[in-house]
């Protein structure tokens, strides 16, 4: 299968798994700056400052897209036209509008459109789904979620990250919303959200605190920042990432009927037998998973799908519905009111 990578920050890793498949030949990646160009170095292809001659120049079966938000639409619709399948990073676009656009081009042109959460991939993720799902914790009742930490402050030199179409929420947020969906199947129907950008002052977010509420009354507590010292995010806390000291805290916390679970320690408290309530001691249960390389496994995913043997686990649809959260807690916080979900529209009151 032939390649290539858009985008070589976050796409470095895609195309470090890529180069170390036999079955696959990384053909070019596209990249602008010095590091970018050592990197390309790094993997003895050729490197292109303008992703859309790479495109028109090279004969690829698949791409991954790993640019700047705000280019996912125009880099996707060059792929589909020249009938290259294409994986996505998130968000799938930088709105509801734009993603839909795509998905239609993609369809037209009978392209795979696959969005890149890759911790759907997770082993740590799909053993919390299942937990959720078979009933251990009875009828969830609530989901109280934390991603805090702070960001080297030469990451902000980019300036995409800090202007509209940037920001925690749709760098960050997007992945715990994603897993939020995923892992509990809910569907969110009402969003009250309020931010802040006082650590930076730039014209996106710096922190958020978010309340969903589901269409069967669940309800979820969210609080987001990338500029507070902190241990309680998905990277620091999960270890699947050598780039970040694991600490070992939680962050999300699943409250249930029959009893409670934290992640990523799997630790779940309930109570047994007639020794129910505050004044009785609660049994701990621990749950053992070893750990796996999300990315690894979404790249070996992807080249599945480029070889027919699986369809996108990720396809454009569920990028979409995830999207459509975020952009209801975006116009939340615009508008400081209650945001309703309604099938794609959103009401304000």
């Amino acid at each position: 299968m032939r390649i290539a990578v858009l985008g070589i920050n976050h796409g470095y890793a895609f195309a470090k798994h890529f180069y170390q498949m036999s079955d696959v030949e990384l053909v070019a990646v596209a990249g602008r700056n010095d590091l970018s160009k050592q990197r390309a170095a790094n993997l003895h292809v050729p490197i292109y400052e303008d992703y859309k001659q790479l495109i028109l120049e090279c004969e690829l079966d698949g791409v991954v897209i790993t640019l700047p938000n705000a280019l996912h639409k125009e880099a996707v619709e060059a792929c589909a036209d020249k009938g290259m399948h294409i994986l996505v990073e998130k968000p799938i676009a930088s709105t509801v509008e734009e993603a839909k656009e795509i998905i239609t081009y993609c369809a037209k042109r009978k392209v795979h459109l696959m969005v890149g959460h890759h911790r759907r991939f997770s082993s740590k993720i799909r053993k919390l789904k299942e937990i959720i799902t078979s009933g251990a914790i009875g009828d969830l009742i609530a989901v109280n979620m934390l991603w805090a930490l702070a960001k080297d402050k030469a990451y902000y030199n980019e300036s995409w990250k800090v202007e509209k179409g940037g920001g925690p929420l749709l760098i960050n947020g997007i992945h715990d919303i994603d897993n939020l969906r995923y892992v509990t199947g809910l569907d969110f129907l009402r969003v009250y959200a309020s931010s802040q950008s006082k650590i930076r002052n730039n014209a996106v977010e710096d922190s958020a605190s978010v309340m969903l509420e589901a269409s069967n009354g669940i309800t979820a507590n969210y609080f987001i920042s990338d500029g507070v010292p902190s241990p309680w995010a998905y990277e620091l806390t999960v270890g699947e990432n050598s780039d970040y000291r694991q600490i070992d805290k939680d962050c999300y916390h699943f409250f249930g009927t029959k009893g409670s679970l934290s992640f990523p320690s799997f630790r779940m408290y309930s109570y047994t037998g007639d020794g129910y309530g505050w004044k009785n001691e609660l049994q701990e249960e621990k749950f053992e998973v070893k750990s796996n390389d999300p990315l690894k496994e979404e790249a070996s995913h992807f080249i599945d799908i480029l070889k027919g043997e699986t369809t996108p686990l990720v396809p454009g649809e569920e990028g979409l519905k995830t999207l459509e959260v975020l952009e209801a807690i975006k116009l939340s916080i615009n508008k400081q009111a209650v945001v309703k979900l309604n099938e794609g529209s959103y009401k304000t009151h």
